[in-house]
C-alpha cells in the first residue's frame, strides 16, 4: 500500500523542523531594570547579592567597567551569565541600569533575579529618592511675576466725568 502524498510531505516537514531545532544557536535572553540609586552604592550590593543570595561563582568582575561575569549552576549544569551595571541619565537625574543575561536559560529566570536584586537594594539602601519637583514655568512676557507690583487701576479722566 502506498503512502499518500500529503503524509510524505508532512513527514518531510516534521523531519526538517526537527533538524533545524536541533542545530539552533544558543539563546541569550536579556533582562533590564533601571533604578534611581547611585552607582557607587549599588555596585558592592549587586556583587554581594550574586555571591551570597544567588550562590553563583564569580569568574570575572571590573567595577570601573561595571560588569560581573559569573557561572550559575541549575539542575546540575553550569550556565554562563553576566550582570552589567551602568549609569544612565533620565529626566536630568542619574539612575543605574542593570542588564542581566544568562546563557540558555529562560528570560523569566533573569527577570526574577533582577526583582530579587531590587528587593535587596531596597532593604539595604532604602527606597530610591523621589524625582525632583519641576520648577514652575516662567511667567509670560505680558504677565507680571509673582513678586511684581500690581498695576494701578485706570483713573477716570476728569473731562469724561463731566
Amino acid at each position: 500500500m502506498a503512502i499518500p502524498r500529503y503524509r510524505r510531505c508532512l513527514g518531510a516537514l516534521a523531519l526538517g523542523l526537527a533538524l533545524v531545532a536541533g542545530v539552533a544557536p544558543p539563546v541569550w535572553a536579556r533582562a533590564e531594570k533601571t533604578l534611581a540609586y547611585p552607582r557607587a552604592e549599588v555596585w558592592p550590593a549587586a556583587v554581594r547579592f550574586l555571591v551570597v543570595d544567588e550562590h553563583v561563582k564569580i569568574t570575572d568582575k571590573d567595577a570601573d567597567a561595571g560588569y560581573v561575569l559569573f557561572e550559575l549552576r541549575d539542575e546540575g549544569k553550569p550556565f554562563r551569565g553576566s550582570l552589567e551595571v551602568m549609569t544612565v541619565v533620565r529626566d536630568g537625574r542619574n539612575h543605574v541600569r542593570f542588564v542581566l543575561r544568562i546563557e540558555d536559560r529562560p528570560s523569566w529566570l533573569e527577570i526574577a533575579m533582577l526583582t530579587r536584586l531590587e528587593t535587596k537594594l531596597r532593604a539595604e539602601l532604602g527606597s530610591p529618592s523621589p524625582p525632583p519637583t519641576k520648577p514652575d514655568a516662567p511667567p509670560a512676557k505680558d504677565e507680571p511675576g509673582p513678586g511684581a507690583p500690581k498695576p494701578d487701576a485706570p483713573k477716570p479722566d476728569a473731562a469724561s466725568a463731566m
